[in-house]
């Protein structure tokens, strides 16, 4: 009787199923220390996950403790000026033990409003500057930016107003507030007496942003400057 072979046909996925089994059975301790590995990585990624998760909670309850205690306040100015002192320190102590979450990447620009609604310019543009550097969201870093050359403004510092602006428009000169850092370098530029470079910039607002409300209030400071030069004439 004649012998016949019988062929066993497999597809792609049946022949990796094999070659598995295979391996498996030849390297039984390998693949043992090496679902134990899997299972304890697995073990501590969620273990981290959750004490992230608590950590993250545990700063934002104390962080609107905090800052409910100073809204609520309702005494004088004196006591009130001496509670910001007070709610900065604890905001700071916290600050410093925080390491991701909300805490740590809004913790210094809210200092700095503290500071910047109770008019204490400088130490706002310290804490503004301080979550620009510190920040990596781009929209919030130009926010904190921007209003530190405000508190600057504020204090009469035209000279660092005006490197915080030019900074600005070098690194985001192509943001969502171009046309605000342009026209605010633009007065600078005015405040320092360099007409051209004033003029430059307000018409680069005027025609990059012919919709931008900056474009109107720098057509009105070109309308004024022309005025001006003809009656110095």
């Amino acid at each position: 009787m004649e012998r016949r072979e019988i062929h066993i046909h497999r597809n792609l996925i049946e022949n990796f199923l094999m070659a598995a089994k295979d391996f498996i059975k030849k390297n039984r301790k390998l693949v043992g220390y090496s679902m134990l590995f899997l299972l304890v990585l697995l073990v501590l990624v969620i273990s981290g996950l959750i004490y992230y998760d608590a950590r993250e909670n545990s700063e934002i309850e104390r962080f609107e403790s905090i800052m409910e205690e100073y809204r609520n306040y309702s005494g004088d100015i004196a006591g009130k000026t001496s509670l910001l002192y007070v709610t900065v320190s604890e905001l700071d102590k916290l600050l410093q033990s925080s390491r991701w979450g909300y805490v740590a990447q809004y913790g210094n620009y809210v200092i700095g409003n503290l500071y910047f609604e109770n008019q204490k310019y400088d130490k706002a543009r310290e804490y503004y500057l301080k979550h620009a550097e510190d920040s990596s969201a781009v929209p919030f870093k130009l926010l904190s930016l921007q209003k530190a050359a405000v508190a600057c403004e504020y204090m009469n510092n035209h000279n660092d107003a005006f490197q915080i602006y030019k900074k600005m428009s070098e690194e985001y000169g192509d943001s969502i507030l171009a046309d605000q850092i342009y026209y605010d370098l633009g007065r600078m530029y005015q405040k320092r007496n360099d007409i051209y470079k004033a003029r430059e910039y307000y018409y680069k607002v005027i025609t990059a942003y012919p919709r931008s409300i900056f474009s109107g209030r720098a057509k009105r400071r070109l309308f004024l400057l022309s005025y001006s030069e003809k009656n110095s004439k």
